[in-house]
């Protein structure tokens, strides 16, 4: 009976009064939402997607992305990762291919990959371009008057500045329509 109390036990949720860390929590929050969205692609490891950048550098991941990750049944060792990449990039990548393993095995703190394969598809999304013609036409005096009357109970300082700048590119972008 006291065993069956025990595991019951260990089975709640652990509940807590005060602030917790984001960092402690946000695995457990994005696993299921990577779960989803990834497709189930095996990826165990959420910061490998969200810190790509800093795992491989800023060149690399502008050009590159973690699409799947595996492991032989049984074991967080000798996986592979697949990359996809643009064309041109994965003849790049094929070359930096030992750093790139070396980043990524280090960023694990052990051999946990043995092999990068690069996949050729869709590059990133890229943002879409601004038109100059669009950015070169400066606001009126009235849109001016009327973004800065919404912000004006605000104290001066960042905040505000970011505000009306904010304000501003929305009366933009809503003129364009």
């Amino acid at each position: 009976m006291a065993e069956n109390e025990k595991d019951h036990k260990k089975e709640e949720v652990r509940r807590r009064n005060g602030p917790a860390r984001l960092s402690v929590e946000l695995p457990a929050l994005t696993k299921t939402a990577f779960r989803n969205t990834m497709g189930g692609r095996g990826f165990a490891e959420a910061g490998l997607i969200t810190e790509w950048a800093s795992i491989v550098g800023n060149d690399v991941a502008r050009m590159s992305r973690p699409a799947q990750l595996s492991f032989p049944r049984g074991e967080r060792k000798g996986g592979v990762l697949t990359i996809e990449c643009g064309g041109a990039a994965a003849l790049e990548l094929q070359h930096l291919k030992p750093q790139i393993l070396d980043r990524i095995n280090s960023h694990f703190g052990y051999a946990a990959l043995a092999e990068l394969r690069f996949k050729q598809g869709s590059i990133l999304a890229k943002a879409k371009s601004r038109s100059p013609a669009r950015d070169a036409r400066p606001p009126s005096a009235t849109e001016i008057a009327e973004t800065a009357a919404a912000v004006e109970a605000l104290p001066e300082g960042e905040i505000k500045a970011s505000l009306l700048r904010l304000g501003l590119a929305i009366r933009r972008d809503g003129r364009k329509k």
